[in-house]
C-alpha cells in the first residue's frame, strides 16, 4: 500500500518541506489560536475564527481546534441540556471525520507531502483527535440525564483510553531508542538515569513505522498489568516547549494533547468513590493520581489551548478537590504533585492571568485559590466586581462560588441573594439553591427572633417559601439516570421538618433542628477555609440549638443531637483541638446504637461520616503532619519526655487506627450522600496507602510490598510455597524461629499477617516466601552481630 502511494506521489528531497506540510502547520496554528480565544471570554471571536477557515483543522476534524470544543466547554461548565446536545452532535461528527483523516494519513504516509515525526507514527495527530472527540463525548454522555447515553459514554471512554495509551507507548519507545542510541539531541533534558552518557555520538532516532499505530490500537487491551499504567516519571517525555524535539507544532499538539487527555482520565478515575472504582476496575480502568497530575503539569508547559486547559484542570483540582479532602498525602520535598504546591500553583495562575487578562474564568480560579488559603474575604471581594463574563456558564460558576463564600462567612443576606441568582443562571440543582437560600433566611430569623418581631416574621416567611419551592424541583435533573445526591438530601430534610412541625404543632421554621447552614458548610468542607475567628462564629451558631432560645430542643431525639455533636467535632478539628473532637465523637456518636440513625426520614450518613471525622483527626495529629502544618492546640497523643514510645511508633499507630476508621466508612452500606463522602474516603485511603509504601521502603528497601493487600496469601505466595522443598502450605515462620536462639513465636508474628515484630506497630498483610526469608535472615544477622558485639 505504502509503496503504491510513494510511486503515485513521486520523490522529493528529504530536506525540503512541502507546501502542503507548511500549509497544514499554518492551519493548525491558526485554528489553535482561534479556539484559545474562548479562554479569554471571547466566544464570538473563537466561533468566527474557526468558521472562516476551510482546512480540516478549522472544521470538526480536530475537535479541540474546531467549534466542537466551544460547545464542549460550555456544556461541561453549565450542564445545560441543549448545549450538551449540540456538543454531542459536533463531537460525533469530529470523531468520524478524524477517523477518516487518520486512515488517509496512514495510506499516504510515504508521500513526500506528509510530515514524518521522529516520535509518532503517521496519522497519530488524527488518532489523537479521534480520542479527544471520544473523551469529550464520553464526558458529555455521562453528564447526560439518559442512562443509555451514559453507557455509550463509557464505551467511548474505553476507546479513547486505548488510543491514548498507544500514543504514550510511542513516546516510551522513542525514549528507549534515544537512550539506547545515546542521541544527545533526542535525549535532551531526559530525566536522570535516562542513559545518556557524556561524549555519546548523535544518532538520529528512527521514526516509528506507519504500521505501529494500527498495530498498537488493534493489539492493546486494558488491564491492571498495563505497562503504561505502571510507568514512572522516567518513562515520560518531560521536555520543555523550546526543546529541539518539539520543533514541529504537530508534535507539540500530539504530545500536549495526549498528556492532557490521558492525565485527566487517570486523575478522574483515581478520584471516584470506592463502590464505583471497583466497577471501573472490573472493566479495566485503573486510575493513577500521581502520574495523571504529572502529565497535566507537563501539558501545561505549552502555550496553546491544550496547555491552558491543563492549567485549568490543575488549578481546579488543587483549589477544589484537594481543599475539599481532609486527608491527602504528605508533600514530597522538591517534587510534590499530589499535595498543594502553593508556589508552583501561584506561578501557574499568574501566567494564565497574564495570557488571558479579560477572562472571568481565571479570576474565578484566583478567588478559589484565596479561599483555599483561608482568605475568604479576599475571595469574596474578587467575585463581587462589576465585570461579567459573556459566557453564561462561566457567569453561573462565578455566582455559585460567590454564594459558597458568602455562606462560609455567614453573610446570610448575600448568600440568599446569590443562590437565588444561581436559580436564574443554571437549571442544575435548583432545589439545593432554594434550600440554602431558605436556610440563610432561617438563620436571619433566629438572629432576630427575640429582638425584632417584624424582621423575624419577614425572614420566617421567606424561609418557608424557599423551603417549599425546593422539593418539587428535586429529581428534575439526573446523573446517569439517578437523582442527584443533594436533591435526595433536600427532599428528605424538608419532609422531616414538615412531619415534625405537624407532630409538634409548631411553624415549619421552629421544627428545623441544627442550623442547616452549618450543615451545608460542613458538607462543602468550608471549615478548612476558615480562620480561627470564623470557626468561633460557627461554634456560636451551633450553640444556639442548646440555648434557651430554642424552645424545641428538649423534644429532639438522639439523631439531631448526634448531628450537632458531629458538626461541633468537625469545627474543633479545624481548630486543631483533636482531643476534644475525638472525645465528642466517641461519647456522642459511637456510644449510640447505629440503628437509631437509620429508617424513614433519618440522617443515615451520621455514623460513616463520624468514622471519617475520627480518621481525619488521627491523620492530622501525626508528628509528620504537625511538623508540616503546625501542631494541634492540645494533644494527649504526644509522647512524654523520656517515654519509650517514639514519634515514629506513635505515627504508625495513628495511621493504623486512621485506616481502620476509613475502611469502616468505605465498607458502610449505602447511605445518603455516600457518593460525595466516598470521594473523600477514596482520596484518604490512597493517602494512607502512599504513607505505608513510603514507610515500607524504609523498612524493606528494594522489596515490593503491597500494604493495601489484606489477603492472608499473596498471589505469588502459593507458587513460592509449591517450589519450596518444605512443601506447599507449610508455615515458614515456625521454621525460621529455630534460627533465633532464645526467641519464641510469642516474640514474633507466627502467621502471615503478623510477620513483623510486634513492637513495631506495623500490621502487615500476607507476605510471600522471598520476603519472609529476607525478614528472618535480617533478624538472624542482627542477632549474630549482637552476640559478637558488632
Amino acid at each position: 500500500m505504502f509503496r503504491v502511494g510513494s510511486w503515485l506521489y513521486g520523490k522529493k528531497p528529504a530536506s525540503t518541506q512541502s507546501l502542503d506540510s507548511l500549509s497544514e502547520l499554518r492551519d493548525l496554528e491558526d485554528a489553535m489560536r482561534a479556539a484559545t480565544l474562548i479562554l479569554n471570554d471571547d466566544v464570538d471571536g473563537a466561533e468566527d475564527g474557526l468558521s472562516e477557515g476551510t482546512s480540516s483543522f478549522h472544521n470538526v476534524r480536530m475537535p479541540l481546534l474546531g467549534r466542537g470544543v466551544v460547545a464542549f466547554i460550555r456544556a461541561t461548565l453549565g450542564f445545560e441540556q441543549e448545549i450538551m446536545r449540540q456538543a454531542s452532535e459536533r463531537l460525533n461528527a469530529a470523531e468520524t471525520s478524524a477517523a477518516n483523516d487518520q486512515h488517509r494519513a496512514q495510506h499516504n504516509s510515504h508521500a513526500p507531502n506528509t510530515y514524518h515525526s521522529q516520535i509518532y507514527a503517521p496519522g497519530t495527530e488524527f488518532a489523537l483527535c479521534q480520542a479527544m472527540a471520544q473523551l469529550m463525548s464520553a464526558v458529555v454522555g455521562v453528564l447526560n440525564e439518559s442512562l443509555t447515553e451514559s453507557i455509550k459514554g463509557f464505551y467511548r471512554l474505553r476507546k479513547a483510553y486505548i488510543t491514548l495509551d498507544a500514543i504514550l507507548k510511542m513516546e516510551q519507545k522513542f525514549i528507549m531508542q534515544a537512550r539506547n542510541s545515546g542521541d544527545s539531541t533526542s535525549t535532551e533534558s531526559l530525566p536522570r538515569g535516562a542513559g545518556q552518557g557524556a561524549g555519546s555520538k548523535s544518532v538520529p532516532a528512527s521514526p516509528v513505522e506507519p504500521i505501529d499505530l494500527k498495530k498498537e490500537l488493534s493489539d492493546l487491551s486494558i488491564s491492571a498489568d498495563s505497562e503504561t499504567s505502571a510507568s514512572g516519571p522516567s518513562d515520560m517525555l518531560s521536555h520543555d516547549p523550546d526543546s529541539d524535539i518539539f520543533k514541529n507544532q504537530i508534535d507539540v499538539f500530539v504530545h500536549s494533547g495526549a498528556n492532557f487527555c490521558f492525565g485527566i482520565l487517570l486523575l478522574l478515575i483515581s478520584m471516584v468513590p470506592p463502590a464505583f472504582s471497583k466497577l471501573l476496575g472490573i472493566i479495566g480502568f485503573h486510575g493513577d493520581k500521581e502520574r495523571g497530575l504529572r502529565m497535566l503539569w507537563q501539558a501545561s508547559k505549552f502555550h496553546n489551548l491544550i496547555g491552558a486547559l491543563a492549567a485549568f484542570s490543575i488549578l481546579g483540582y488543587s483549589n477544589g478537590f484537594v481543599r475539599y479532602c481532609d486527608i491527602m498525602p504528605d508533600p514530597v520535598p522538591g517534587d510534590d504533585v499530589q499535595g498543594y504546591p502553593q508556589e508552583r500553583l501561584e506561578a501557574l495562575l499568574a501566567l494564565m492571568r497574564k495570557r488571558f487578562p479579560k477572562s472571568q474564568l481565571w479570576l474565578l480560579e484566583e478567588s478559589r485559590m484565596n479561599g483555599a488559603n483561608k482568605k475568604l474575604d479576599v475571595a469574596l471581594e474578587l467575585l463581587c466586581g462589576e465585570d461579567r463574563s459573556p459566557l453564561k456558564q462561566v457567569e453561573a460558576l462565578r455566582v455559585f462560588e460567590r454564594s459558597l463564600n458568602a455562606m462560609y462567612l455567614h453573610r446570610y443576606e448575600l448568600c440568599a441573594e446569590s443562590f437565588l441568582e444561581c436559580v436564574e443562571l443554571n437549571s442544575w440543582s435548583r432545589s439545593l439553591y432554594y434550600y440554602i437560600a431558605g436556610s440563610a433566611h432561617l438563620s436571619l430569623y433566629r438572629n432576630v427572633a427575640e429582638t425584632d418581631a417584624t424582621a423575624a416574621a419577614k425572614h420566617a416567611e421567606k424561609a418557608v417559601e424557599y423551603f417549599r419551592k425546593a422539593p418539587p424541583l428535586a429529581g428534575k435533573k439526573k446523573f446517569m439516570a439517578r437523582q442527584l445526591p443533594f436533591d435526595v438530601f433536600v427532599s428528605r430534610k424538608i419532609a422531616k421538618w414538615e412531619a415534625r412541625a405537624k407532630e409538634w404543632k409548631v411553624p415549619l421554621v421552629d421544627a428545623v433542628g441544627v442550623d442547616p447552614i452549618e450543615e451545608m458548610i460542613f458538607f462543602w468542607n468550608g471549615h478548612s477555609r476558615m480562620t480561627q475567628e470564623q470557626l468561633e462564629e460557627s461554634m456560636t451558631k451551633l450553640a444556639w440549638s442548646e440555648s434557651e432560645a430554642n424552645k424545641t430542643w428538649s423534644r429532639e431525639g438522639p439523631e439531631e443531637k448526634a448531628i450537632l455533636q458531629l458538626l461541633r467535632a468537625a469545627v474543633l478539628r479545624a481548630m486543631r483541638r483533636h482531643d476534644e473532637a475525638k472525645e465528642i465523637i466517641r461519647t456522642s456518636i459511637f456510644s449510640q446504637d447505629k440503628s437509631q440513625f437509620t429508617g424513614h426520614l433519618k440522617d443515615d450518613w451520621i455514623y460513616p461520616v463520624a468514622h471519617f471525622e475520627m480518621a481525619a483527626n488521627l491523620w492530622m495529629e501525626r508528628p509528620t503532619y504537625s511538623a508540616l502544618h503546625g501542631g494541634p492546640a492540645s494533644s494527649s497523643e504526644k509522647p512524654a519526655t523520656g517515654s519509650t514510645d517514639s514519634d515514629t511508633q506513635l505515627e504508625r499507630r495513628q495511621v493504623r487506627e486512621c485506616k481502620e476508621h476509613l475502611e469502616k466508612a468505605a465498607k458502610w452500606e449505602s447511605y445518603e450522600l455516600d457518593a460525595r463522602v466516598g470521594l473523600k474516603v477514596t482520596a484518604a485511603l490512597e493517602a494512607v496507602e502512599k504513607w505505608e509504601r513510603r514507610f515500607e521502603d524504609l523498612i524493606y528497601p528494594g522489596i515490593d510490598v503491597d500494604p493495601a493487600d489484606s489477603s492472608t496469601e499473596w498471589p505469588n505466595q502459593r507458587a513460592a510455597n509449591a517450589k519450596s522443598p518444605l512443601g506447599e502450605g507449610r508455615d515458614r515462620t515456625s521454621d525460621a524461629m529455630t534460627l533465633l536462639p532464645g526467641k519464641t513465636a510469642s516474640g514474633f508474628g507466627s502467621t502471615p499477617k503478623e510477620m513483623c515484630l510486634k513492637d513495631t506497630g506495623i500490621s502487615c498483610p500476607g507476605i510471600n516466601l522471598d520476603l519472609r526469608l529476607h525478614c528472618w535472615n535480617t533478624l538472624l544477622r542482627y542477632y549474630l552481630l549482637n552476640r559478637a558485639g558488632g
